[in-house]
């Protein structure tokens, strides 16, 4: 019958209910104005769907359902109910004017079909424009705010998981989530061991209770977001480019999230293993500057090899024995081995030498934010020349990445000088009492502790081939003089002058 018509309503946010569009608002006025103009409704299609792009299920089905059925009506609430995209608007305006539909906008005053007005289709279009206008110039505002806002430090999207935001607080930045945030930093130690996949990481935490919600299980996909996420050691991405230093705090260090990327960067290139070896990801081959991996051979032989991800073919040459690095740590270990009779002096010579360990780290630091700085800048100016369309995507994607390892290394650096001092002071009771029995305290450590250990007290984990070189920190150089000069049976022992 020539009187059938469809009403479609469509809401797509709770402002526009609050704007007075509701669904009920608009089924009630479609009915009251079929009513006035003897129509008859013989279906509602009802969405909560945005029309800034075509493909809308319902509408689309809506015009499906309508030519099919012969159904000459179609009633809408305005035009921007019916339309805010070009395309569905044009498919419109052609069924008004060449299979003769009409269109029925019941707030706009507007019947459209073949016998309307040129005007009627114009003021029909024009609503459509401006319908189109408000949305894109709503994001362009939207995005230059949050970019604005990404510049000064602060996060500008919804807080991951671990992190919470509290508008009350100057900037609403985020603020650490205190039941969420130690499973997030339990996730990157496990991870770092070497002992979990992503699968078996997130079975271990939904045994240990993490929920990412109340309703959604902690999976897969879950711990790799995570563990791929800067923000949790303080940086974060956004619009693709990387912000260092934000205001948020870090759940996690910067070494232990590059421990963890070096894990992953190692399985992505086939290397992955489910074994906790000791000494993945510390030592690193002297000829490419790659860190050494660990695998076993014949089932129970555990050999380690450089990784290979620079391009070198020391990879093949560059095999040692477990216990060949046990061997040279463990001696490294035994030069700051003291007895109670020296500890005195020890804790002198511990004092002075830190001094001149943080006075050096001082200069060292000033030096690094100095070409941090540099990079950052680089970063800035590669952005805008991307944004600016004079830069393609690839070249843009390969240089970033470039100046982004460029900076973790930096940062990673600084970090680590950064809390040398601090540390060593918190923990140097206990330090002294360490020397008087490291090597034995070191064997009964796990594998996760002891490179934790190895990292506090030495440095310049290397392998050339043949020999494993680690340095005792600058810091302990001082004890490692006092323990020389008491092996030697030198009865009287003076405060070594300082190495720096």
């Amino acid at each position: 019958m020539t009187n059938n018509a469809v009403l479609y309503t469509r809401v797509s946010s709770d402002e526009q209910r609050k704007k007075g569009f509701s669904l009920d608002y608009q089924e009630k006025q479609g009915r009251e104005y079929a009513e006035r103009n003897d129509l008859k409704i013989i279906k509602i299609f009802t969405e909560s769907f945005s029309a800034k792009k075509p493909g809308r299920p319902m509408f689309n089905e809506m015009l499906s359902y309508s030519k099919k059925n012969k159904i000459q009506h179609l009633i809408f609430l305005k035009s921007d109910r019916a339309s805010r995209n070009g395309v569905d608007s044009a498919a419109l305006v052609y069924m008004a004017e060449r299979e003769n539909y009409n269109i029925h906008l019941i707030q706009d005053g507007l019947c459209l079909n073949q016998k309307s007005r040129p005007t009627d289709f114009l003021i029909f279009e024009m609503n459509n424009v401006f319908a189109n206008f408000y949305p894109r110039n709503l994001s362009i505002e939207v995005s230059t705010k949050l970019l604005e806002k990404a510049e000064q430090g602060y996060y500008p999207e919804r807080p991951p998981i671990g992190y919470e935001r509290k508008p009350k607080l100057r900037k609403a930045y985020l603020q650490i989530n205190p039941e969420k945030a130690p499973f997030i930093k339990r996730i990157f130690e496990l991870y770092s061991s070497g002992e979990y996949s992503y699968s078996s990481l997130a079975a271990k935490m939904r045994e240990e209770g993490f929920m990412i919600s109340p309703a959604v299980k902690c999976g897969k996909s879950n711990i790799e977001d995570i563990l791929n996420n800067p923000i949790y050691m303080g940086d974060f991405v956004f619009k693709g480019k990387r912000y260092y230093n934000a205001k948020h705090e870090p759940i996690i260090s910067r070494e232990l999230y590059t421990i963890c990327q070096n894990i992953i960067q190692s399985r992505l290139k086939g290397k992955a293993t489910k074994h906790d070896f000791a000494f993945s990801n510390l030592l690193k081959c002297s000829k490419c500057g790659c860190y050494l991996v660990g695998e076993i051979h014949k089932g129970k032989y555990i050999y380690y090899h450089c990784t290979g991800n620079r391009g070198g073919n020391c990879k093949k040459s560059s095999y040692i024995r477990e216990e060949k690095i046990e061997e040279a740590i463990l001696e490294v270990l035994s030069t700051i081995r003291l007895s109670d009779d020296v500890l005195e002096l020890a804790k002198r010579c511990f004092k002075n030498e830190l001094k001149s360990q943080n006075l050096y780290n001082e200069e060292r630091i000033k030096s690094i934010d100095e070409e941090i700085e540099k990079l950052k800048e680089r970063s800035n100016k590669l952005f805008n020349l991307y944004l600016d369309g004079k830069v393609n995507e690839e070249l843009y994607t390969k240089k970033s990445n470039e100046i982004e390892s460029n900076l973790d290394d930096l940062i990673l650096s600084r970090s680590a000088m950064s809390k040398t001092g601090f540390e060593l002071l918190k923990y140097s009771e206990n330090l002294f009492e360490l020397f008087k029995m490291t090597t034995e305290l070191y064997s009964r450590l796990d594998n996760y502790k002891k490179r934790e250990l190895l990292k506090m007290l030495c440095s310049n984990f290397s392998y050339n081939g043949e020999n494993v070189r680690i340095t005792i920190k600058k810091a302990f150089q001082s004890i490692v003089e006092i323990a020389k000069l008491e092996k030697m049976g030198v009865e009287r022992l003076e405060l070594p002058t300082s190495s720096l």
